[in-house]
């Protein structure tokens, strides 16, 4: 059984080297944030489109989300806890990996997408994105964009990550809160949707404190 899986080096206490993986699931089901779209819209990974057919170059940007707690990790229990805490990415443990993505059809349903989105994401696999996990619960997320890594990892005196451009996002997920150096299986990431209408999911998905987005 395949699957797109990232690899997370995380060092326990005793300084024994511990791996974990990120992985999107077997069948790439965890990749739904990826086949969001508008209302009346094209799909969001549609942006990477030229009009001479080619492909613009993207990045897979991973944080790790402080929340302060221990909250549900359904859409709607993140979203209400972190209206109440501060729920911020960990500017340390940001990791960027560019990404080429598949050159889409002109015409396509949302589950033509899975598998070339899943076959992008195994070019990454046992990637390293990072060396020591924070020591607290966190979620894991991964943002799609077409800004580069240069544009999104912080400069070494920026008192601040990036925030993403809006615009250029093609797809986010995330993983339940966990607290990584004790998790014995590999972490999931994914998207709570039903529909592909689930653009403004993208939006919130990726917002810097993750407050909900109009």
């Amino acid at each position: 059984m395949t699957r797109a899986a990232l690899l997370l080096l995380v060092f326990s206490t005793c300084t024994v080297q511990r791996e974990v993986a990120l992985t999107f699931g077997p069948e790439g089901e965890g990749l739904d944030g990826f086949m969001c779209r508008p209302p009346g819209g094209p799909f969001l990974v549609e942006r990477a489109r030229q009009p001479d057919g080619g492909v613009r170059p993207a990045a897979l940007v991973f944080d790790f989300v402080r929340l302060g707690g221990v909250p549900g990790c359904r859409t709607g229990q993140l979203i209400k806890w972190c209206a109440t805490h501060e729920c911020k990415p960990l500017r340390s443990t940001r990791a960027c990996v560019p990404i080429t993505l598949p050159a889409l059809p002109p015409v396509m349903t949302r589950e033509d997408l899975r598998q070339p989105l899943l076959s992008a994401m195994k070019q990454i696999s046992n990637s390293g994105v990072l060396d020591d996990a924070p020591d607290e619960f966190v979620i894991v997320r991964v943002v799609g964009s077409l800004q580069s890594c240069d544009a999104l990892t912080p400069a070494a005196d920026a008192p601040e990550l990036p925030a993403f451009d809006k615009n250029e996002l093609i797809g986010c997920a995330y993983s339940c809160p966990v607290l990584l150096d004790r998790v014995e299986q590999d972490v999931y990431l994914g998207f709570e949707t039903l529909t592909g209408l689930c653009e403004q999911g993208v939006r919130t998905c990726s917002d810097g404190q993750l407050q909900w987005q109009p």
